[in-house]
């Protein structure tokens, strides 16, 4: 038995099968249109000038590297802090999905240089570990307002 349901407003006959798909597509994109972070709209130098910051020089790798806090940027960008004055933007080979709810920041390094392609390990709140491959370093300065 083959039931026709006629979508309000469009007047066009579906079967009940083809209507529950199109509602699932449609609700899918609506989630992925929600879902999209702010920042993904952004530039990095738009977002680093929102922190007061902006891009001084490449560095090839971090020196005697300590990490004091670190700041979200977007999945492929976080800004590290080494004590007071030092401050880098670290640049990910690809997105790093936990990066946004990281509750703790290492790296794979052993000693105390940071080089390119090393693993910046980022851990969410229950606990999950992500490993992130690091393409570049920046030192940031900071803007006087």
């Amino acid at each position: 038995m083959n039931h026709l349901v006629q979508v309000k407003n469009i007047g066009v006959p579906m079967n009940s099968f083809l209507k529950t798909t199109v509602s699932i597509a449609i609700a899918f994109s609506l989630s992925a249109c929600a879902g999209t972070a702010p920042e993904a709209k952004k530039s990095v130098d738009e977002i680093l000038a929102e922190k007061n910051l902006r891009i001084d020089e490449p560095v090839k790798q971090l020196i005697n590297f300590n990490i004091r806090g670190w700041q979200y940027v977007n999945l492929r960008n976080v800004v590290l802090q080494d004590g007071p004055s030092k401050i880098y933007l670290v640049e990910l080979n690809a997105p790093c999905r936990n990066l946004d709810y990281a509750q703790e920041i290492a790296f794979t390094s052993f000693g105390r240089v940071i080089s390119k392609n090393e693993k910046l390990i980022v851990t969410d709140g229950p606990g999950h570990a992500q490993n992130c491959f690091m393409k570049a370093f920046y030192l940031l300065e900071k803007i006087n307002k």
